[in-house]
């Protein structure tokens, strides 16, 4: 586990003192844990199929999206308190700690963030950059972003989100179909317009972790879902592991989790290119 050194405020002031935290928790004898790997992330990418790999490997870290309850409307909250708590229950047993960020949840981060943290100058999303300075960043995208949103709008309609291959097996994942059934999408309803505006979401909110990376000098580890679902070997720990030189062995468990796409996706994923093709751009 790294120690980080990231600049906080002494006050709202912009005439600030900036001191770092971990001379704060040196001063009080206590030990400021940081984050390790930040997994970034788009909805849909296929990112809860890489936590399970992670979390199930028992030393990267307990990775989760720890920053959906972050928005500065919680006045009473002290963000410096919650990132803290954020990095311990971040932990594996052996000390390596990693989050998952998405893409849309940047701007909520980035505020609470900016009442603690210095910011980092010339930067996108700047508190955020100056509070993982130590961080190795992954960042998983998706070859097929028309999947992600037939994938998006498929999760809208019917309130699913993952599956599990049968009734008795607990997930973390939230809005959980235990036990798949090929059929739970059949009230579906194919939208051109839907897709069409998650396409462009998605197109952007990828965007958007590039220019964070470019401006904050990040050379991420960029992982295509396509592959790593297609890797039976599961690779790609190794690869983090590398990020964080992990000299522990990494247990490589078969995934509770499955995946939700079937043959109605793949008949809007038609729709939509036939569709597409009749746009008059």
């Amino acid at each position: 586990m790294h120690l980080q050194c990231s600049n906080v405020y002494t006050g709202p002031d912009s005439h600030f003192q900036a001191i770092s935290l971990m001379t704060i928790q040196a001063a009080q004898g206590l030990a400021f844990p940081s984050i390790d790997i930040i997994l970034c992330a788009t909805q849909r990418c296929g990112s809860t199929l890489v936590v399970e790999d992670m979390r199930n490997s028992a030393v990267l870290g307990m990775p989760e999206e720890y920053f959906i309850p972050w928005t500065k409307r919680q006045a009473k909250t002290s963000w410096q308190d919650a990132f803290g708590s954020i990095c311990k229950r971040a932990q594996s047993s052996n000390g390596i700690s990693s989050i998952k960020i998405m893409a849309n949840q940047l701007p909520a981060v980035e505020e609470c963030l900016a009442t603690f943290i210095q910011p980092k100058p010339d930067c996108s999303f700047p508190s955020v950059a100056a509070a993982f300075t130590s961080a190795k960043w992954v960042w998983l995208k998706r070859d097929n972003i028309v999947a992600q949103a037939i994938s998006r709008v498929m999760a809208k309609q019917t309130g699913i989100n993952h599956a599990t291959g049968t009734l008795d097996e607990d997930h973390f994942a939230g809005n959980l179909l235990k036990g798949y059934k090929d059929d739970y999408n059949k009230n579906s309803i194919y939208r051109f317009e839907a897709i069409l505006n998650q396409v462009v979401s998605i197109d952007l909110e990828n965007l958007c972790w590039k220019r964070f990376f470019e401006k904050a000098c990040i050379q991420p580890l960029v992982l295509v879902y396509e592959s790593v679902i297609a890797g039976h070997d599961m690779d790609h720990l190794e690869l983090i592991g590398d990020l964080v030189n992990l000299e522990s062995r990494i247990n490589k468990m078969p995934r509770k989790m499955i995946k939700l796409s079937n043959s109605i996706s793949a008949e809007w994923e038609e729709r939509f290119f036939h569709d597409l093709a009749k746009v008059d751009y």
